[in-house]
């Protein structure tokens, strides 16, 4: 079973204090919400916990080792930011097989479009997408690459309650497989998940 803690872990912008001794740990099979209003430092934490951000006080652990002495550490998990990673120049289509090549992984689009609505939009572009729209494609990165962990920035914004609903049993699935979870959001969810902190 695998552990990802924090212990007394703040981190500084310039010279404000984005985050101040936040503490948690969460084990396989578990999803952790973090809470807190805009500015309040979720996407930092997310970015630390990434590897993005190397520069902070306290500690990070996976299974009791730095998570910059983890050589294997960055192919554990999969980060979803708030935006959407996606060419809004080109296709769905394109995109998705965009990311086949990066993945190094076919995936069966049509399927997983279907399973929200979107099949029939494959051709057309990014750019004519609502932001609903193009927050589900973006979330289809998730069927990539399976790793032990998701890092989510606030996932749930932007969707209808169909694809909330989706995406609920995709985390519930995900953690029963032994999957971890931590997402971040400052709206009430629609669902109560296994732990929960306010930064």
């Amino acid at each position: 079973m695998n552990e990802l803690k924090t212990e007394n872990l703040s981190c500084k912008r310039g010279e404000n204090i984005v985050l101040n001794n936040i503490n948690f740990s969460i084990k396989s099979g578990e999803t952790l919400v973090v809470k807190g209003r805009n500015g309040s430092g979720k996407t930092t934490l997310l970015r630390i916990l990434s590897n993005f951000i190397t520069s902070y006080e306290g500690k990070v652990l996976f299974n009791d080792v730095g998570i910059s002495d983890d050589n294997l550490y960055n192919s554990k998990f999969n980060l979803i930011g708030q935006k959407n990673s996606l060419k809004e120049n080109l296709s769905i289509k394109k995109n998705l097989e965009l990311w086949d090549i990066l993945f190094n992984e076919a995936l069966n689009h049509a399927k997983l479009l279907e399973h929200n609505n979107l099949y029939h939009l494959i051709n057309k572009d990014v750019s004519s997408l609502s932001d609903g729209q193009k927050k589900c494609i973006s979330l289809h990165r998730l069927n990539y690459n399976k790793c032990d962990m998701w890092f989510l920035d606030e996932p749930f914004v932007f969707l209808d309650e169909v694809n909330a609903n989706l995406l609920i049993e995709k985390i519930n699935q995900f953690n029963e497989n032994m999957g971890t979870v931590i997402l971040t959001s400052n709206i009430n969810l629609p669902k109560k998940f296994h732990k929960e902190i306010n930064i």
